[in-house]
């Protein structure tokens, strides 16, 4: 009966240390998972920025196209009006 019992001990304790190596396992492949989706997250935030800069760089530069016209326009009404 004590065999029995230390048998039964041993694969408890085996069953136990495979349980655990799987969960180191699985433990370490979702944390690469993480950082994987932590460096998307990143990389996409970055492109996101530069984006919206090329936008606002854009957008600057036809608002001063825009203010040249508006004052371009402005003096040819001038000129009109005087002849």
């Amino acid at each position: 009966m004590e065999d029995y019992l230390q048998q039964l001990s041993k694969e408890h304790m085996q069953l136990t240390k495979n349980l655990e190596d799987e969960l180191k396992l699985k433990i370490k492949d979702l944390e690469k998972e993480v950082d994987k989706q932590r460096n998307m997250i990143l990389d996409v935030s970055e492109e996101k920025r530069e984006v919206i800069r090329q936008l606002t760089f854009s957008l600057d530069h036809y608002r001063s196209g825009y203010k040249e016209l508006q004052t371009f326009l402005k003096h040819k009404r001038q000129a009109v009006i005087a002849l």
